[in-house]
């Protein structure tokens, strides 16, 4: 099962359209290079400006999926029902409106992790 979901995973990777395939590593590539720069020393405000380019990302990706931007949420449904064999009339938990509120999911994730960091650096501007 675990490796299932893991080659699923893969091909999501593997056959999103671009802008989401790019979205889709900037949140993690933005969020460990906060930990980078807080293991340098750098004040406060250069560490949580990762983070808030990581929600940015996530907002992104999570608007690319809620509106099924060349086909994102599409694909995401038919990798999932590919996977599982599953019918493609078949009736299946992940199917396009699922995902696009998976999507809108997103976008609220990215937006909270926006305001909370620059909520942060304000109120704990010195």
């Amino acid at each position: 099962m675990i490796i299932r979901n893991l080659r699923l995973m893969r091909r999501i990777y593997v056959e999103w359209p671009q802008p989401s395939k790019a979205l889709m590593l900037c949140f993690p590539a933005f969020f460990i290079l906060s930990f980078i720069l807080a293991a340098l020393k750098l004040p406060f405000w250069a560490v949580l400006l990762p983070i808030a380019l990581a929600g940015v990302s996530v907002f992104s990706l999570g608007f690319c999926i809620f509106r099924d931007v060349r086909n994102t949420a599409t694909t995401w449904s038919r990798l999932y029902r590919e996977s599982k064999n599953i019918a493609p009339d078949g009736f299946t938990i992940a199917d396009v409106p699922t995902i696009k509120g998976m999507g809108f999911m997103y976008m609220l994730m990215g937006a909270m992790f926006v305001a909370s960091s620059l909520w942060t650096v304000f109120t704990t501007a010195r």
